[in-house]
């Protein structure tokens, strides 16, 4: 294993600003889905839908970058970081690597079981003919459940970001995917 950088591998860099903006864009697509008159509800949650499937689409390349180039996330701790946010840091990225792989997951098997198929942005890819419907209940419960939670744990990874760089503490340039690595 090689010895901690100040950076993440650049891999890691472009995996996390290329989930980070459909992953986004599903949560804001479902909000304002939400919000929305019953007539521009399909028009969102297809948005929402067509979103959810490109962060699938990113998302597994990603966690086998991850699993596979390990090395690529040994960092050094930012300076002047407690033992507490060190932990809380680790149990955030864990549930945001749960959110960003089961949400897409749970997803595209409601679209698949379920006979709807998949929405992608200009068209749908067909679901199964023998559909299942106890698997797509399942997996919208399970979708709508960690929906509720995740779509807070977004605000709080990029403050926390903000709260690290108003301390002085280099945050951003550990994760530019348009800066060379130091370190």
């Amino acid at each position: 294993m090689t010895a901690p950088s100040m950076a993440y591998a650049m891999g890691a860099r472009w995996f996390h600003w290329m989930t980070a903006v459909p992953l986004i864009g599903c949560v804001g697509t479902v909000l304002k889905a939400q919000q929305a008159p019953k007539e521009d509800k399909g028009k969102w949650m297809f948005r929402h839908k067509s979103l959810g499937l490109l962060t699938g689409m990113i998302v597994a390349p990603r966690v086998a970058y991850r699993i596979m180039g390990r090395s690529g996330y040994n960092v050094i701790g930012l300076p002047g970081t407690s033992s507490t946010e060190s932990v809380l840091a680790k149990a955030g990225h864990a549930f945001l690597y749960v959110f960003m792989t089961v949400m897409p997951a749970t997803g595209i098997a409601m679209g698949l079981y379920g006979g709807k198929g998949l929405p992608f942005f200009w068209t749908t890819f067909a679901g199964f003919e023998q559909t299942n419907g106890t698997i797509a209940k399942n997996t919208f419960q399970i979708h709508k459940q960690l929906g509720v939670y995740g779509k807070y744990m977004i605000p709080v990874h990029a403050g926390a970001a903000v709260m690290h760089a108003t301390r002085g503490q280099a945050i951003f340039a550990r994760m530019n995917p348009f800066r060379a690595a130091r370190g």
